[in-house]
């Protein structure tokens, strides 16, 4: 039944892309066609302010850039493939391992090689820390998070910071639509009122407006969730074996340390790769940036390595009985 339920989710996959574009441009028309017509004066008149006509122009250029920063990070989180222990993902991220090697880089190499299981029971392919097998696309994902059918993809290392961005730009356009729509939203349900003049149907003026107001809070919900997992350095399946791994440590009188937080500001700076080779506001470019590292290898913080030799390993054969969990639950 498992294995039915992942095949029907693979297979209605493009549906799902296809009516997330509908229904985002749906909205997109409806604040052109209508919120934006109603709060600006388009004829720009001679009796229109110089005041007035600067802040359509912004309000122009906003909107527009909101609008390609939505589609461009949607559509990068649909296209990148999230990273794999597949031949052809294995190259792609070839030109990554030779930027970044050095002897650190070398070091974290062979920890992972001594430290952590190398093949998967599923796939039968090596397996990196932090990976794991979706049962959706029957592949091993580097640094996976969860597999999301509106992208129809794997959320993980290589478009996770896409499918956040997607998300915040989602969010922020909401809210902007909300709060300038409310007047032609309230006109759109005077059916029996004044002759509507937009081109654009009133019933669709008052679907798009509440439809925007019910995305902004679903996506509202999971941006932020996704923005505390940032901050914290973890993944969603690592979220609940860490909640678990805290729980022992607590019993047993110990402190439980996440391997790969170096605290709020630097995760957030290392999950957007911002700080060395790339400025903090680069962040705001709906540009292809990729992430920090290649997926298979993780420094880890100096905390960890504080910790007795019997915690850490601890902490490490945890992760291999998780990773391994992951392949017998869908068996």
């Amino acid at each position: 039944m498992a294995k039915l339920a992942d095949r029907a989710m693979w297979v209605v996959g493009p549906l799902f892309i296809i009516l997330a574009f509908v229904l985002i441009d749906m909205c997109v028309l409806a604040y052109y066609l209508v919120v934006f017509p109603y709060c600006h004066d388009w004829s720009l008149s001679e009796e229109t302010s110089i005041l007035g006509k600067l802040n359509m122009i912004f309000a122009l250029l906003f909107t527009l850039y909101m609008v390609y920063c939505i589609h461009f990070h949607y559509y990068m989180a649909i296209k990148t493939h999230p990273g794999g222990m597949t031949k052809e993902t294995m190259e792609a991220t070839k030109a990554v391992d030779i930027e970044t090697a050095n002897n650190a880089q070398a070091l974290l190499e062979y920890e992972e090689d001594a430290m952590y299981p190398k093949t998967c029971k599923k796939c039968h392919l090596p397996k990196p820390e932090r990976a794991h097998h979706c049962s959706v696309c029957n592949a091993c994902v580097l640094r996976f998070d969860h597999h999301c059918p509106w992208i129809h993809n794997c959320v993980g290392h290589f478009n996770h910071r896409y499918f956040v961005l997607f998300m915040t730009y989602m969010i922020l356009s909401a809210i902007y639509f909300l709060v300038f729509g409310w007047e032609p939203f309230a006109a759109s349900l005077d059916i029996s009122g004044p002759e509507w003049p937009y081109y654009f149907p009133q019933p669709l003026m008052a679907f798009a407006y509440i439809l925007s107001g019910c995305m902004g809070l679903a996506l509202g919900g999971l941006c932020l969730w996704h923005y505390y997992l940032i901050i914290t350095a973890q993944t969603t399946v690592e979220f609940y074996s860490n909640h678990y791994e805290k729980g022992i440590a607590k019993s047993q009188g110990e402190i439980f340390v996440n391997m790969y937080s170096f605290g709020y500001c630097e995760n957030i700076r290392r999950f957007f790769n911002i700080g060395d080779k790339y400025p903090w506001y680069t962040v705001f470019y709906p540009v292809p940036i990729p992430p920090r590292g290649n997926g298979r290898q993780f420094e880890k913080c100096w905390e960890f390595y504080m910790l007795p030799e019997s915690q850490q390993q601890g902490a490490i054969l945890a992760n291999q009985e998780i990773q391994d969990l992951e392949n017998i639950k869908d068996l």
